[in-house]
């Protein structure tokens, strides 16, 4: 009587070298720094909200409660991405300076200018250097994010929760 062997189901292992060994360099370094990042962040975050804010009960919440969850919420996140990184090949991640860069100088432009000419000025100023990130500019694209989110911005901040920054400089 022949009984089939089922195959044992298997277990995540170390990346192996062409020799056979276990190679330990080997790994997905780009989710390893991105995990630890969001377990560090978002531990650090929930101790800081929970020594600065009181916590409260289930029934009557504290400042505190939704940070700290939010905190450990992160954490866990991190440790979603970094484990199963740690029994994945991947290389050392290339660090693209452009998209780092044009993306904090148009945070900057934003926030300098928003006061001075309004939200919507400010808003296109934020999305077209921002797009500026992207190998290849596309203008059609970047225009019409530009005016969808100058939209919501003005619907939201300014008529929905009553937020008086002005859509144009010299509107109030």
């Amino acid at each position: 009587m022949g009984r089939s062997r089922e195959a044992a189901p298997q277990r995540p292992s170390f990346p192996r070298t062409r020799s056979g060994e276990a190679s330990l360099r080997a790994r997905d370094y780009t989710d390893l720094i991105g995990g630890s990042l969001l377990l560090i962040f978002g531990l650090w975050f929930a101790y800081y909200a929970g020594q600065e804010y009181d916590l409260g009960t289930l029934r009557r919440m504290g400042p505190g409660f939704f940070p700290v969850s939010l905190g450990y919420l992160v954490a866990a996140m991190g440790l979603l991405v970094l484990l199963p990184a740690l029994f994945r090949e991947g290389g050392l991640p290339q660090p693209r300076f452009r998209p780092f860069i044009t993306i904090i100088i148009g945070g900057l432009v934003f926030a300098f200018i928003v006061e001075r000419l309004g939200l919507v000025p400010a808003t296109v100023a934020l999305v077209v250097i921002s797009a500026l990130a992207e190998e290849r500019f596309r203008p059609v694209r970047t225009a019409i994010l530009a005016v969808v989110l100058s939209v919501m911005a003005v619907s939201i901040f300014t008529y929905g929760l009553g937020i008086p920054i002005p859509a144009f400089a010299g509107m109030r």
